[in-house]
Formats: structure tokens, sequence, C-alpha cells
């Protein structure tokens, strides 16, 4: 197996990303996904008792196949908050709470990290840890 990139693949990538991303925006039913930042970050845990973050990056393709499911709980479950943080965008976000691999959607209590589920895994697996979390 090469491990050489694809220069078209990746322009595929990076273009149904934004696609992706500028659909998500319009998106007005449920809850959100929001976009988070160094400016952002911590208000965004500070105004969440429950939060769900997921860790990606522009050229992680397990990343956008775990973005639906983030997208669908988010408008399953408004009362919790839903981040995405960019860790190439923001190294130091993703440093500080140790992400070595993406995706890894890291739950939070209380602006306290809890649990965490690394890789593209199947949307059972984060609700059952949500359910948990929000004691049901």
């Amino acid at each position: 197996m090469s491990t050489e990139r694809d220069p078209e693949l990746e322009a595929l990538l990076r273009k149904k990303i934004k696609q992706m991303m500028s659909e998500n925006r319009n998106m007005e039913k449920g809850g959100e996904v929001v976009h988070l930042d160094s400016e952002n970050f911590d208000s965004f845990l500070r105004e969440h008792k429950i939060a769900v973050v997921d860790f990606w990056a522009e050229w992680c393709a397990p990343c956008f196949i775990l973005s639906p499911v983030i997208e669908e709980l988010a408008k399953d479950y408004p009362q919790v908050g839903f981040g995405k943080v960019n860790s190439d965008q923001n190294p130091q976000i993703a440093g500080r709470y140790g992400v070595m691999s993406l995706p890894t959607v890291i739950f939070f209590r209380d602006g306290e990290p809890v649990d965490e589920v690394i890789g593209a895994v199947p949307r059972e697996e984060i609700e059952i840890r949500l359910k948990s979390l929000l004691g049901e």
C-alpha cells in the first residue's frame, strides 16, 4: 500500500468538506454543532453542563464518516452542547486534552473531560456514553 498522498483526492475531500460545513451551517432544526477555537472553547464548556467535542482535521477521512453522526446527535440531544475543533488550526486545545488520534470525541461534564471515543465509531457507541452522562 502506498503512503503517498493523492492531490486530486485531497482536493475532492476539501471541496466536499466545505460543502458539508456550509450545509451544516444552514440547518435550522434541532441543536447545532458549534465550530470551536481558542476564542470560544472555554466559554462553550462553561455554558453547557454536558458537552461533546469532536476533534477532527480536513485531511482525516474517518472524521468525515463521523461528522454526520455528530450532527444527528446534536439534533436529537439539544440539551447537550456539541462542538467541533479543527485540531490542525487549534493544536493548543488538542494538546491540552492529549488528542493524538483523529477523530477523537471527548465528553465533558461541568467543563471537565469524563470520557472519550477514538475513531469513526457507530452512533450507538457515542449515544450509550451520552445517555450515561445524562442519567438516562
